[in-house]
């Protein structure tokens, strides 16, 4: 056990099957390759120094720890901590090829209640998880635990309904975020956290973080799209669709399913003036030192 982390009882969270990752794995590992020069930007732009100890709250495959691992290079840690031990393996044997295989650790564990002391890290970073959480202000007030005064508390978050800008009509696209509302409404008490991406000031500011600075990273892709591109769109359409169409009134929803069928001559993905716009966001706050206390 390294000198960053607590007991192991402390390290909670719902457990998965050691060989399975969660469905949505190789949706995100191609979203992370056809972006990859966008988000090792956004690595860049993080206040890191040689020497620093870092943070990556459900790592996943270890991607951003990797890239954090070079930023804190020579000298500093990477720590990784996710509920999936499939996604553990992946990382680990990621890390195993990397030129800083000696920064990098994992282990599983919970944003419920991180198996770190108080102030263990001068960085945690949080990439596209906060939206899952049930609750995300109670997660950035751990992750702020966990963050050395003077330290920072980076969380990259997209907005549900704006992180992808596509060229359909402005009509059906009001249709169709409608009734994607009306199915995460009815589907999840607390629809609310889907919508992250526009609330990060306020939900730093209740975790105790305040002085939140959100920074946009837009990134454009034409046709033809990329493998990777083309994949992730399919699949960020058609979990659009599996959400949508039951709300959907029948003109608008044919269209819509012509726009997602690959055989259609309709198929929104094949013009060849495809322009397709990402919207991500990036938000940093720096955890205030505790007020000292007068002595009379």
């Amino acid at each position: 056990m390294t000198s960053l982390e607590r007991e192991p009882e402390r390290t909670l969270g719902q457990q998965t099957a050691a060989d399975q990752v969660p469905p949505y794995a190789a949706m995100l590992a191609a979203f992370q390759r056809a972006h990859a020069a966008e988000l090792r930007q956004m690595i860049a732009d993080l206040p890191l120094r040689p020497g620093d100890r870092a943070l990556d709250m459900a790592c996943g495959e270890g991607v951003y720890a990797a890239w954090l691992a070079e930023r804190v290079a020579p000298g500093g840690h990477v720590h990784g901590l996710d509920i999936s031990p499939a996604f553990l393996a992946r990382a680990r044997a990621r890390a195993a090829a990397s030129p800083h295989a000696d920064a990098l650790s994992f282990q599983v564990g919970s944003v419920d209640a991180l198996p770190f002391d108080d102030g263990a890290f001068d960085l945690v970073w949080c990439a596209q998880s906060m939206y899952s959480l049930p609750d995300p202000v109670g997660a950035l007030r751990e992750l702020g635990r966990v963050t050395r005064a003077g330290g920072t508390v980076a969380v990259f978050e997209n907005d549900t309904l704006h992180q992808v800008v596509l060229p359909w009509p402005a009509e059906l696209e009001l249709a169709v975020r409608a009734a994607q509302i009306r199915s995460l409404n009815a589907t999840n008490p607390t629809s609310a956290k889907f919508f992250i991406g526009r609330d990060m000031g306020r939900a730093f500011a209740a975790a105790g973080l305040p002085g939140c600075l959100v920074t946009p990273y837009a990134t454009a892709r034409h046709a033809p799209l990329g493998a990777d591109d083309a994949a992730f769109l399919q699949w960020y359409l058609e979990d659009i669709g599996s959400r949508a169409c039951q709300h959907l009134a029948g003109d608008a929803r044919a269209l819509f399913g012509q726009l997602l069928d690959p055989a259609s001559d309709r198929y929104l993905l094949a013009r060849p003036d495809l322009c397709v716009i990402y919207i991500n966001l990036v938000a940093q706050a720096v955890k205030p030192a505790a007020p000292t206390q007068r002595v009379v």
